[in-house]
């Protein structure tokens, strides 16, 4: 029986037909998939077959060849990257290429590594329709017939506006659902086959599948100069798995995808079923083009039902026929992803037992088609969804449902943008296929029928790629590495109000090394961390602090406390340190955490960009906890794995949360209360496998949690469970005090537990203008910026700002007193040069205590230029001398045993007067400008300064 359909029918109903669907599908559509032969084999070699297949499919051959795998089951524990234009991989009997370990990645990406640079945008001077193919430009100069371009048809505010995605209801709704411009830009990748000089006209070889009009910014083209995709890739006649805890039937620790396609074109995947993967068997990426995906099937996904998975084929890029294709137990079988481009098409697909209904995910894939697909359980949605498609708003344009069944079939689009359903006596695909080609929809072709060409024992090279480290290490107070001192800015780590979207997900969100977009790289996504060290090194901020995110689902960014009815969690996920159980159900929809069990993927992030620091010479300061979430209101306790609610550990807190008058909420002390034997076995626990996981990384530090983590006591079990791992390994662990001033000076003082500590963070006390001390006690149950309010009658993560002076003397007091240890101080508003001078390793100028990163800004100040050009080498034999310089109060001198490298800060007055002999070689140094400039000494060691403001003046034997 035929399922009931809505339909939607737009009075402009016919013109949407005006898209030309059959230009999806390898070659453009119609072009049948070519049957390569094999020239090479490759049989199982009982090991891990990564780097074997890997050769076997990339070593350089003739052009169109085929590698044909013999029956057997092959191994990968890393992942098959095929990037040489026309590779072929294809099964030859019963062949399972088998995704081993816990990793998260695809278990085949093909594509290729570099992308495409383009030349200057060019205006499109007229409307040009849906569909469209022909369009006027400003200029033809340039450009020829057969070159490559980009389409581009902006967001701009009057766009979003007149579809009402802005100013929309709810908390943070700005951050979580409104459409910003420039974040919903929808691009083509074209090629031009004719040009009108006298008209200034181009025609394109696709159309396009939205509307470009003047009134809402038009549109622009762009040649590609450089780059192009890797061509004519196919992978044929395969079952691929993935390993799976075969104990939780939602286990995620394993490969999320079979197959992902992206920066290729003219590709296929045929004849291929993909079991057990948690998120896709096939994904094509957004700069992936005209592919084919035949008579493939994914079976048996194991995953959590929640957001992101089980989209079994999840189509990105554009003309894309996804054909006679079968899907089980999926969340959305077949999908369409963020400003897919299109033309794309399902057609003759099937999906049994669905969780959810296939269709648009995420926000205006445009020119869809679903023609006589089949969804048992579901149905197709492409409509204003603002729950499962991550609050995405209006999902689809221009889109069809064609002749297809379900359960419920909704399409709806935007006036001037419509979707609709239609049932018809004639197929369209076809019917737009025989029309502008004159050929008919051929059946599938069979694959080649080849013999095995002769297999000889691969005799692969192990190549070994270990990097040179640059180890970090204290002396006299400072960081160096490679006989250099580390000074510089800090990268935070944002743990929570990402986005998915690329265009705005830096700046929502910032950089975060255990945040996760399933598959999504790039910044303020999943982080590429190779390249976010090289960024961190071009910047030059070498600090890196790392801390566990907020909470996991992004839906909880408006601050609710609403148990979640489902599991659609939003994206970004900020990763926790447990693992899920696969039991029950946590307030995110998900199941509830083991506080036994940790998550793979989480520390593997770690210790992958610690490597990272440790090839640059970074510092990474990684906190085991992130105790915003048991301090301040509920919503930062409602989805934190300690809630009874979330986990299936007996920890005796209390449940239902105890929410005080106010909306606040505090259970640190709770949390971290270790005279409870449960929870101290769970921290334990905790503690030790961090330190197992992770200390191998040189250049990482240890801290438990700069937002006071715990009383006394708490801090105290730390530093004794790391004493028991050390005696235990007999290996040695840096931590990193950042809490209260009573409980750092009380660990200071502990013979013992003082030792371990080798970095002093100050952040949390400071002296006030009028020279009292402002150290709120710890263990109070409260978060930092509570206490400012509390303190100082006005809310904010930071104190109200200080003097230089006073900023010298915290610091340079405890330099004096521990001066084997690096101080890390706040700058209290008085820029870093008091911290440097009184000694200090390293001078923090943000506070990452709201969570928010810092995109795209960069921690950099004047200072730190000179002292990398002028102090790397000499600094850290330089210390705080008293009597080398008159007037001390106002000028202060850092300078070597020798007197060799002398360093003043002369804060006011117009003359600085030596005490001592000094070098005659000098150079001033202007903080206001970073500018440097030659100072003459005079012979009475009277140095007249350029202006009575502040002035740094390097004496050096020689200046570099």
């Amino acid at each position: 029986m035929r399922a009931a359909a809505l339909l939607f029918i737009a009075i402009a109903a016919p013109a949407q037909t005006a898209i030309d669907f059959s230009h999806a599908g390898y070659g453009g559509g119609g072009v049948q998939i070519p049957a390569i032969p094999a020239e090479r084999s490759a049989s199982p070699t009982g090991g891990d077959d990564t780097l074997m297949l890997e050769t076997a499919i990339n070593e350089p051959d003739s052009f169109r060849s085929a590698v044909l795998l013999r029956p057997g089951r092959y191994r990968v524990g890393q992942q098959l990257r095929i990037r040489r234009a026309g590779s072929v991989l294809r099964g030859l009997g019963n062949v399972t290429i088998v995704a081993t370990g816990k990793s998260r990645r695809a278990l085949i990406e093909v594509g290729a590594v570099e992308k495409p640079t383009i030349g200057a945008a060019v205006p499109i001077t007229e409307d040009a329709p849906a569909g469209a193919t022909r369009f006027t430009l400003a200029s033809v100069a340039g450009l020829h017939p057969h070159d490559r371009i980009v389409i581009t048809r902006p967001s701009t505010p009057e766009w979003i506006d007149s579809l009402k995605m802005r100013l929309l209801p709810g908390n943070y709704a700005n951050q979580r659902l409104d459409w910003a411009p420039g974040s919903r830009d929808l691009v083509w990748d074209r090629s031009i086959t004719a040009i009108d000089n006298a008209r200034n006209e181009i025609t394109i070889d696709t159309p396009i599948t939205t509307a470009l009009e003047r009134r809402y910014g038009g549109g622009a083209i762009a040649r590609v100069t450089h780059g192009s995709p890797v061509s004519h890739i196919g992978i044929e006649n395969l079952v691929l798995e993935s390993e799976f805890d075969s104990a939780n039937p939602l286990d995620e620790d394993h490969s999320w995808t079979a197959i992902a396609l992206d920066h290729v074109e003219d590709a296929w995947v045929r004849n291929v079923t993909a079991r057990h993967f948690v998120a896709s068997a096939i994904r094509v990426g957004h700069h992936a083009r005209r592919i084919t995906i035949e008579n493939c099937q994914s079976e048996k996904p194991i995953s959590e039902i929640a957001g992101y998975r089980r989209q079994s084929f999840l189509v990105e890029g554009q003309q894309v026929l996804v054909r006679q294709c079968r899907s089980e137990q999926g969340m959305n079988d077949f999908a369409v992803g963020l400003l897919a481009a299109g033309p794309n098409v399902f057609l003759d697909c099937t999906a049994t037992g669905a969780l959810g209904p296939s269709g648009s995910f995420e926000s205006w894939a445009s020119g869809t088609l679903y023609e006589r697909v089949r969804i048992a359980g579901a149905g197709v949605s492409l409509t204003n969804d603002s729950s499962r498609a991550q609050g995405a708003g209006w999902t689809a344009a221009n889109s069809v449902v064609w002749n297809s069944e379900g359960k419920e079939i909704v399409a709806h689009g935007p006036e001037g943008a419509e979707n609709f359903v239609k049932r018809s006596a004639e197929p369209l695909y076809e019917t737009q296929l025989f029309k502008r080609t004159g050929s008919r929809l051929a059946p599938p072709a069979p694959l080649p029928s080849d013999s095995a060409p002769p297999a000889e024992p691969w005799k692969g090279i192990i190549v070994d790629h270990r990097v040179p480290r640059r180890y970090v290490t204290i002396i006299n107070g400072r960081f160096v590495s490679d006989e250099k001192v580390i000074w510089g800015g800090t990268v935070n780590d944002g743990w929570w109000r990402g986005q998915a979207n690329p265009a705005t997900a830096l700046d929502a969100g910032g950089v975060a090394i255990t945040r996760f977009v399933p598959g999504e790289t790039g910044p303020g996504l999943t982080e590429d961390l190779a390249a976010l060290a090289r960024k961190m090194a071009e910047d030059g901020t070498p600090f890196y602090q790392n801390i566990p995110g907020l909470w996991y689902d992004r839906r909880r960014d408006e601050h609710s406390i609403v148990s979640r009815t489902d599991g659609n969690v939003w994206a970004p996920f900020y990763e926790m340190p447990w693992a899920r159980s696969g039991k029950g159900i946590a307030s995110d929809g998900l199941s509830k955490f083991d506080l036994t069990r940790f998550n793979p993927w989480y520390f593997d992030r770690i210790r992958e960009f610690g490597e990272q620091c440790d090839a640059h010479g970074f510092v990474l300061y990684h906190n085991i906890y992130n105790t915003h979430n048991v301090l301040e209101i509920p919503p930062h306790w409602i989805d934190y794995p300690w809630r009874p609610a979330n986990n299936i550990n007996d920890t005796g807190l209390p449940e239902p949360p105890p929410i005080e008058p106010g909306n606040h909420l505090h259970l640190a002390n709770q949390v971290y209360d270790v005279t409870n034997p449960v929870r101290r076995e769970l921290h334990r626990a905790l503690i030790l496998h961090e330190l197992d996981e992770l200390s191998g990384v040189h250049n990482l530090i240890f801290n438990l949690g700069f937002q006071f983590a715990g009383p006394l006591a708490f801090q105290e079990f730390f530093h004794d469970t790391v004493a028991e791992w050390e005696k235990r390994t007999g290996r040695t662990v840096r931590i990193q005090l950042a809490t209260s001033k009573d409980i750092t000076d009380a660990i200071l003082a502990d013979p013992v537990r003082g030792r371990q500590v080798a970095v002093i963070d100050m952040r949390y006390w400071q002296y006030r203008p009028d020279t009292t001390l402002w150290a709120p006690q710890g263990g109070r149950n409260l978060a930092f910026r509570e206490m400012i309010g509390i303190d100082f009658k006005r809310p904010g993560d930071t104190p109200p700002d200080t003097t230089p002076l006073q900023v010298y003397r915290q610091v340079r007091e405890y330099h004096d007193k521990y001066p084997d240890k690096a101080i890390v101080a706040w700058n209290g508003g008085a820029g870093p040069i008091p911290i440097l001078m009184a000694g200090g390793a390293q001078a923090l100028m943000r506070n990452p205590s709201g969570g928010h990163g810092q995109g795209r800004q960069v921690d950099q100040t004047a200072l730190d230029t000179f002292v990398h050009d002028h102090l790397a080498t000499v600094l850290m034999k330089m210390q705080p001398r008293d009597g080398w310089v008159e007037n001390p109060s106002d000028n202060w001198c850092l300078a070597d045993d020798r007197g060799q490298s002398i360093l003043l800060y002369s804060l006011a007055g117009p003359s600085i007067k030596l005490l001592h002999p000094a070098p005659a070689s000098a150079l001033w140094f202007d903080p206001r400008t970073g500018e440097t400039k030659p100072a003459i000494p005079s012979t009475n060691a009277v140095v007249a300064k350029p202006t009575p403001e502040p002035w740094l003046l390097l004496l050096r034997a020689s200046i570099q």
